[in-house]
């Protein structure tokens, strides 16, 4: 197949300008703080599951915050911050979510964070699959929750990610 130098040669341009609008998105994406700051938001989360404190985890979440769950067969199950703080608040079991090797994007007030996790109740395997957090910074400069997405499915699971969790709250733990 016989390449069009003129074509590649115009698209030089449009990459090097694509580059320079996303460097200081990804620069910021590399700020250690910024990044330390956005994983305590998600460690007090888990924190907050274990010891079933909704009003802790409503502290994390923006008012209006949304879930959504990506079941194994595909449907797709929306949730308002009341419901899932009812569910927390009311939920039996201990829950312990643990995620591993997040991948961290910071830019203007905006944060995502998306990771590899495993989800036991009582101790038990219960579920495993990708959380996908979007967190923003609210007008006194906390990271909070705005939406939560993941996936959730029983088979294909890390056989023993402990030691790569980075994450697993412990009963009573301060958030």
């Amino acid at each position: 197949m016989r390449q069009r130098p003129l074509l590649r040669a115009a698209m030089i341009p449009f990459a090097a300008t694509a580059l320079a609008v996303a460097a200081p998105v990804f620069a910021a994406g590399t700020s250690a703080s910024g990044r330390q700051a956005v994983l305590a938001v998600i460690d007090q989360t888990f924190a907050a599951m274990v010891r079933h404190d909704a009003a802790a985890m409503r502290a994390l979440l923006v008012p209006g915050a949304v879930f959504a769950v990506r079941k194994p067969d595909g449907t797709i199950r929306m949730e308002r911050d009341e419901d899932f703080l009812q569910a927390l608040a009311t939920g039996k079991g201990e829950w312990r979510e643990r995620i591993w090797s997040p991948k961290v994007l910071l830019g203007d007030g905006l944060a995502q964070v998306w990771a590899p996790y495993d989800f036991h109740l009582d101790g038990a395997f219960s579920h495993c699959g990708i959380d996908s957090f979007s967190l923003v910074r609210d007008g006194s400069g906390q990271w909070r929750i705005s939406g939560i997405a993941y996936n959730a499915q029983t088979t294909g699971c890390p056989t023993d990610p402990k030691t790569r969790a980075r994450s697993m709250a412990t009963p009573g733990a301060k958030s």
